[in-house]
């Protein structure tokens, strides 16, 4: 492994550790705050989705594998078959790397740097490209370091965000196919998530396919279809599908619900109460007030906040599980701390509440429903510090700790 991917340490905090599961336990006892991933969910929506689709899989684990961490999720996919994955972030692709993980990596991210143009050769790494000044710095690079250039082609077929456009596209691989020191193994696009616009992109991808055709040139894989047209457009899979948050056990939106897929959430986040106290009928709790209690009440303190990535808009709506059963938090969510009605339960200090979990009144759905929010960007403010613990038949398996003392 080369010294640029070695020097990535701000990716560090991404190697999880595999410890028996008293240890495990061990550690997980000093946590007041922890997200806990069920492997044997995410194995079981990898098989939904190669049941539906029976086309392979390019797994996206971008943005920390949708918050429930890099490198541990990469490597259990891998174990599972898993040949490609992608990433937006070119410290991401260096990380898994670094673990060890040797599937194919597909990264998103800009290069602006010869350095980042030889580390994504010098590390295997297949990079996206749309223009002609990242190609020649690739070859370029392939060139010094005695190897190839691997590279999907990124064809805009409509959503204008990047990408060469689809009526330039066959010429543009055309010309990629005359360097001598790069492979293009790949050609992708994105969708609107619109039907019209959806069906007039995919005319146009397999446009550009025919041309090259007809010129004679071969690309070996073709990738169009993410987790909406994975689950609802069977004409889109084409080569390679690439859910994302679907594989996590997410079904993004309401009409997917109707999905013949049994998709099981994988992520949980789990606190500590804090401090149980006694409020008097009529005292206030939080910052500005944010409620009153008409009763006498007990009220518990968990250590759980938007730092850890609960929406403050959940003020006086979330539900939490404690001691076994749902509880109405009270009063505004502050940056470590949220309040619940804990009367009647006899809570006390250490016990783990459920912020987020499988069950419904607390599910990813439901929490970003009640708060406004896309569950995408629920999962996307995970805190990435936040201790992760990885399960299997309900046991521990391994534990990333990004801020272990």
């Amino acid at each position: 492994m080369d010294s640029y991917c070695l020097r990535a340490q701000s990716w560090d905090m991404e190697q999880d550790k595999r410890l028996p599961p008293s240890e495990i336990l061990g550690l997980v006892e000093g946590y007041s705050t922890w997200i806990e991933v069920d492997l044997e969910a995410l194995g079981h929506n990898l098989e939904e989705l190669r049941r539906h689709t029976s086309t392979p899989i390019m797994a996206v684990v971008k943005n920390n594998a949708y918050g429930h961490g890099l490198v541990p999720v990469a490597r259990y996919l891998e174990s599972k078959g898993v040949g490609w994955c992608m990433v937006a972030k070119l410290g991401e692709a260096l990380a898994l790397r670094k673990a060890g993980i040797g599937m194919g990596i597909l990264n998103m991210d800009p290069l602006f740097t010869h350095r980042q143009h030889r580390a994504v050769v010098e590390n295997g790494i297949t990079q996206t490209v749309y223009d002609w000044s990242t190609a020649t710095s690739l070859d370029r690079a392939a060139a010094e370091a005695g190897s190839t250039a691997r590279v999907f082609v990124k064809v805009d077929t409509g959503l204008n965000r990047v990408g060469v456009r689809h009526t330039e596209a066959a010429r543009f691989v055309e010309r990629l196919m005359g360097l001598g020191n790069l492979e293009v193994q790949g050609l992708f696009s994105t969708l609107q998530q619109t039907p019209q616009a959806d069906k007039e992109a995919l005319e146009r991808f397999h446009a550009v396919c025919q041309s090259l055709a007809r010129a004679g040139l071969e690309v070996p894989l073709r990738s169009i279809a993410s987790t909406d047209a994975t689950l609802h457009n069977p004409e889109a899979w084409l080569d390679l599908v690439r859910p994302g948050i679907s594989l996590y056990g997410v079904y993004p939106e309401t009409k997917d619900l109707s999905s013949p897929l049994d998709l099981r959430q994988a992520l949980s986040l789990k606190t500590r109460v804090e401090q149980v106290k006694t409020v008097e009928r009529g005292e206030s709790v939080t910052y500005w007030g944010r409620f009153t209690c008409p009763t006498r009440m007990e009220v518990a303190t968990l250590h759980a906040g938007f730092y850890d990535g609960i929406p403050r808009e959940m003020a006086n709506k979330a539900r939490i599980r404690l001691g076994g059963r749902f509880v109405r938090s009270v009063g505004s969510v502050s940056l470590n701390h949220i309040l619940v009605d804990a009367t009647g339960l006899g809570a006390a200090r250490g016990d783990v509440a459920e912020v987020i979990g499988p069950h419904w009144e607390n599910s990813l759905r439901a929490v970003a429903e009640k708060a406004g929010w896309m569950v995408y960007s629920l999962l996307n403010h995970l805190n990435p510090y936040t201790p992760r613990v990885y399960l299997e038949g309900g046991r521990p398996v391994s534990v990333l700790e990004p801020l272990a003392y």
